[in-house]
């Protein structure tokens, strides 16, 4: 469960934050989080909250959001989004949903490896950026 280690970096992060600035509280905190981490907000929450138990952040509010992920081809300039990527990347790898129906992305266990396993759905090459969604970053602090 990557979700309690990025937590504890965002409450780390939070804390030097406020240190840093001599804040004594933190009301509420906006973490932005990409779909091609596949975070369970849920457990994300549950982390949070705990790790911040008995420390100057116990008590703030979190607020979510998640930022879509998106490709471009550098050589041909076409677009897709991280639905399309798992659809290709299902498809070439043959990989099935688990009998109830869930199953992970291999970008989810692999991000650093789209270069390799993606191709551009238009035209085939391999040159391409994600342009977004791939990040978690504290987006706002209200003190």
């Amino acid at each position: 469960m990557h979700e309690w280690s990025l937590a504890d970096a965002v409450v780390r992060s939070l804390l030097g934050f406020m240190a840093s600035e001599g804040l004594d509280s933190i009301k509420e905190v906006e973490v932005t989080w990409g779909e091609i981490l596949e975070l369970d907000t849920g457990i994300f929450e549950q982390a949070f909250y705990e790790l911040s138990k008995g420390t100057p952040l116990e008590g703030a509010k979190l607020v979510l959001k998640e930022e879509k992920a998106y490709f471009r081809c550098n050589s041909c300039g076409a677009e897709w989004d991280f639905k399309t990527a798992d659809e290709i990347l299902s498809r070439e790898f043959e990989i099935l949903e688990e009998p109830a129906g869930v199953r992970e992305s291999p970008l989810h266990f692999l991000p650093d490896l789209a270069r390799t396993l993606l191709r551009c759905p238009k035209c085939g090459s391999r040159d391409f950026d994600l342009i977004s969604g791939k990040d978690l970053r504290v987006s706002k602090v209200v003190a």
